[in-house]
C-alpha cells in the first residue's frame, strides 16, 4: 500500500541516507541514501513523497519512502560546480599583480608543473592571457621559461 504525502527531511547520515517527517501524522520515514542523491534532497527540505509501511521489524521507523519529489513550484538544489585548473589560473592571473612563471603558478594552484603549463597554454591560445617565452642563451630551441600575464602590457610595466 503506497501512501503520497509531504515529508520534511529532518537529517542526512553519513551515509547518504536520510531521515524525515510525515508533516500530516508526524509519524517518522527513513529515506534511503539511493532516493536521497537521486532527488539532491537536502536537510530541511519539504518534499512530496511516495511511502510503504517499513517492514523492518526492529526499526521504529514507521515508513519508507520509495520516491521523493517536489512541486513545481520547488526547484532542486543546483549542484555547485568544480571549477577547472584553467578557470583557477585565469583567475590568479587576473589578481596577480604582475606576471607569473609557470613554477610560480604550479605552487599557486598546488599542481605539478606540466599542469599548470597546460593549463595556462590553453588559455594563451584562446586569447585570454599573454606569454612571453625567456630564452638563456642564443641558439636554444626551448625557452629557459616562460612568464604568463593578464596582458602584454604587464611586461613593459605598462597599465592594463
Amino acid at each position: 500500500m503506497n501512501e503520497s504525502t509531504t515529508i520534511f527531511c529532518k537529517s542526512i547520515i553519513p551515509s547518504g541516507s536520510a531521515f524525515g517527517i510525515r508533516m500530516d501524522t508526524g509519524d517518522s520515514v527513513f529515506i534511503p541514501s539511493a532516493v536521497t542523491e537521486s532527488s539532491c534532497l537536502r536537510e530541511g527540505e519539504i518534499v512530496e513523497a511516495v511511502l510503504v509501511p517499513n517492514k523492518d521489524r526492529t526499526s521504529t521507523t514507521e515508513w519508507f519512502a520509495v520516491r521523493v519529489s517536489r512541486t513545481a513550484e520547488q526547484e532542486p538544489p543546483k549542484p555547485k560546480l568544480a571549477m577547472t585548473i584553467d578557470d583557477r589560473a585565469y583567475n590568479t592571473i587576473k589578481i596577480s599583480d604582475g606576471y607569473l612563471t609557470t613554477a610560480e603558478m604550479a605552487e599557486l594552484l598546488g599542481t605539478d608543473t606540466t599542469i599548470a603549463h597546460n593549463a595556462l597554454l590553453r588559455l594563451y591560445n584562446q586569447g585570454k592571457i599573454a606569454k612571453a617565452d625567456v630564452y638563456g642563451s642564443g641558439g636554444q630551441s626551448r625557452p629557459s621559461f616562460c612568464l604568463w600575464a593578464a596582458s602584454a602590457k604587464v611586461f613593459v610595466g605598462e597599465e592594463e
